[in-house]
């Protein structure tokens, strides 16, 4: 992607956002939040591609599939009032949807522009599919991670800044009493990929986001993980003296070459 393709990407991005926080009323500040979301996970994109030693129009392509990959929250927000998909859409697809419908990426190579579609389609799946053309995993695991990198940021600043009361949906709905859920560590620990609709409470939340460390597609994010110490900033806020817990953290910080 050149980089006259890119500023355009960025500026449809802030006015599509734009315009549905100008009528967004009381629930102008979660759109707020998902376009300052947008502009993180596209750096996230661009420094991993840089990382990665990728050429520069394939790092204006990461930074664009960053900046698109959360379109569809702004009208699963405005249609339905929630960022919650089991209550609402799937925003992924959604996005897929408002991209093609939008012809954005027009101009675009057809192979790439596929590419991108299912980086959209897919960087919220539980897993990813296995029959999709070989090329397009490179973007999927991207935005994945890059996506992955700023939901730990905006977990743990809900935590540190007492927010999650005022923005429950952060943990996904969840009450934030009670220990990590029987079972789910050794799920974790077994290799499985819990859902969202297996966990109880936030300590649960917080033991599923963890465990994405052994799911990330590239070494170069799990040493930005070790470099912001993300393992440690949320392992204070889990019941450590439970040896399954424990273990998973342990593994988890072996898996992220900080033991």
């Amino acid at each position: 992607m050149t980089r006259a393709q890119l500023q355009a990407v960025r500026r449809h991005i802030i006015d599509y956002a734009n315009r549905h926080i100008a009528r967004a009323g009381e629930m102008r500040h979660m759109m707020e939040l998902k376009r300052e979301h947008c502009a993180f996970v596209a750096r996230n994109c661009r420094d991993l591609a840089l990382a990665n030693g990728w050429g520069p129009e394939d790092v204006n392509t990461a930074e664009a599939l960053g900046l698109l990959h959360d379109i569809g929250r702004f009208p699963q927000l405005e249609e339905y009032g929630t960022f919650m998909d089991a209550k609402s859409i799937n925003h992924g697809l959604r996005g897929w949807q408002a991209i093609r419908e939008s012809n954005l990426l027009e101009g675009v190579e057809p192979v790439l522009c596929a590419a991108l579609l299912d980086g959209v389609l897919h960087h919220n799946a539980r897993t990813v599919p296995e029959h999709l053309p070989e090329a397009h995993y490179r973007w999927i695991n991207l935005i994945r991670d890059a996506d992955r990198l700023d939901i730990y940021r905006i977990v743990h600043d809900a935590i540190i800044n007492d927010k999650l009361g005022e923005h429950p949906e952060i943990g996904m709905g969840l009450t934030l009493e009670g220990d990590p859920s029987p079972g789910l560590a050794e799920r974790i620990l077994a290799g499985d990929h819990p859902a969202y609709t297996d966990l109880n409470c936030f300590a649960d939340f917080l033991l599923l986001i963890l465990s994405w460390v052994n799911q990330m597609g590239y070494p170069a994010t799990r040493t930005i993980i070790h470099e912001r110490g993300i393992i440690d900033q949320f392992s204070a806020h889990l019941p450590t003296n439970i040896p399954e817990v424990g273990q998973v953290l342990e593994q988890l910080r072996t898996v992220a070459g900080q033991e």
